[in-house]
């Protein structure tokens, strides 16, 4: 739909259900950068910094929701979405080389605490540094609005490939996927059939008994609330913040023990991201007296075409992976069933994820705010691991930086290291809801009960619990 903007005519497109999610958080009341996504890529190599704008720009034009823009009328109160044309941008450099390394990442933190103007203005920014020890590239911070992280890493990987291209001869890359396409793909599932198939598995499964809220800390939380609220057979938790400030706490897996992970799942044909969830359901069901009925709340990317991988924007949906074994389930069992509730999922991902969990809430007459998880989880297998082909053996590292504020009570996320594949796993968690401490306590039975797992295929869930 055409709209008059500031005298200029664009074509306007309403939010996706994606962007709407994470908006959701700001209009809760928090603050715009909870929504900030801060990262920094870097090469040990002199770098040529003009050739290095030049990437960067050619990497914005090639990426339209790099020039994305949001848009409040100002008569209706609707927001709309818009793309502006590529105009060049002479990109800024800071010399960090004679700094302490930490000190640099205490600035990039710092930047990217920054919140953007979300209405009409700019959700992107972009500063070419010099990092100690000679590494060199760029720091990189984008609206949530605008990318996800698979977005990160493609839009990344696009820039490194044409310098790499501009420098060394190397192949120039293919051309990314266009956004507006995505987007209008987006809006035809609005009203289509395969929407109301979405919706009849949702409302489906609230059919089911009413879940069970089990928090990472153990029963305490909703032992709390069901004494506050009077009501002993309680269900449902609640687990926010007033101002979102949050923190995150990386833990490094170190690359043998991450080959086992991966042998594992190539060995028995079953996704990584299902091995982590059953270890993290596992632990979960562990510090709530063996409790069967556990609900982690999965993210997922809807990127399985080409054309989605490359398109940019933000596609996460984010919805209850809902389980319910017994302890004589075995691991392998376990693994399996939740390979098969994420394959649902999956299938019905393009559902509204607020009306999901809304009609959940009226469904049994949960408060506002309330969730029966107490985990958001999500696996990046792609990432920046690829690039080292490009780079021909140039040290690579890349680093994400945090906003001071965090969108989730609890997010687990677990993504491969771009210099040697070994895993990292990221707690991003709000420091109201939990403390470095309880983060390490859960990391620690989560490494446990993963590779007592891995190693114990055929024991039962009650059978590794008591291992660990």
């Amino acid at each position: 739909m055409l709209k008059n903007i500031g005298g200029i005519e664009y074509d306007c497109y309403p939010l996706t259900s994606a962007q709407l999610l994470n908006l959701s958080l700001i209009k809760a009341g928090a603050t715009g950068e909870v929504e900030n996504i801060g990262c920094g890529n870097y090469l040990q190599i002199d770098m040529n910094i003009a050739a290095l704008r030049e990437a960067l720009n050619r990497a914005v034009e090639r990426c339209e929701s790099m020039r994305l823009r949001i848009w409040r009328d100002p008569d209706t109160g609707e927001e709309w979405q818009y793309v502006v044309p590529y105009q060049n941008e002479y990109f800024e450099y800071y010399d960090f080389s004679a700094w302490n390394e930490d000190k640099v990442h205490d600035v990039l933190n710092k930047w990217t605490s920054q919140p953007f103007d979300l209405y009409g203005g700019k959700l992107s920014r972009i500063v070419i540094v010099t990092l100690p020890n000679g590494f060199n590239g760029f720091y990189f911070n984008v609206h949530h609005a605008c990318m996800d992280s698979s977005s990160v890493i493609a839009f990344t990987r696009d820039v490194i490939e044409i310098y790499c291209s501009l420098l060394y001869n190397m192949p120039y890359p293919k051309p990314m996927s266009s956004y507006i396409e995505s987007l209008k793909k987006d809006m035809a599932y609005e009203g289509s059939k395969k929407q109301k198939k979405d919706e009849e598995y949702w409302h489906k499964q609230l059919e089911l008994p009413e879940p069970m809220y089990t928090d990472y800390t153990g029963p305490g939380r909703l032992m709390q609330l069901r004494k506050e609220n009077k009501n002993k057979k309680q269900r449902w938790g609640v687990l926010a913040s007033s101002d979102g400030k949050g923190n995150t706490i990386t833990y490094e897996v170190d690359v043998p023990s991450t080959m086992k992970i991966m042998e594992f799942a190539k060995k028995y044909e079953v996704p990584v991201s299902a091995i982590i969830l059953h270890a993290i359901r596992t632990v979960l069901a562990k510090f709530n007296n063996n409790e069967k009925d556990i609900t982690i709340s999965d993210l997922v990317s809807r990127r399985s075409t080409l054309a989605n991988k490359k398109c940019g924007g933000v596609r996460m949906h984010c919805f209850p992976l809902r389980t319910i074994m017994p302890m004589k389930t075995t691991v392998l069992e376990s693994i399996r069933m939740i390979k098969k509730a994420q394959d649902e999922i999956f299938i019905h991902s393009d559902y509204d994820p607020l009306k999901c969990f809304g009609d959940i809430a009226e469904k049994f007459g949960a408060a506002p705010g309330s969730t029966y998880a107490s985990v958001d989880f999500t696996y990046q297998p792609g990432t920046l691991a690829g690039i080292g082909q490009t780079l021909n053996g140039i040290p690579f590292k890349s680093r994400w930086y945090s906003s001071g504020k965090q969108p989730k009570p609890m997010y687990i996320t677990a993504m491969h290291r771009p210099n040697d594949g070994g895993l990292n796993f990221y707690f991003g968690y709000q420091t109201e809801c939990a403390t470095p401490e309880e983060i390490e306590f859960l990391y620690y039975f989560t490494g446990r009960v993963l590779f007592r797992s891995i190693e114990n295929p055929d024991k039962t869930l009650k059978e590794i619990i008591d291992m660990t």
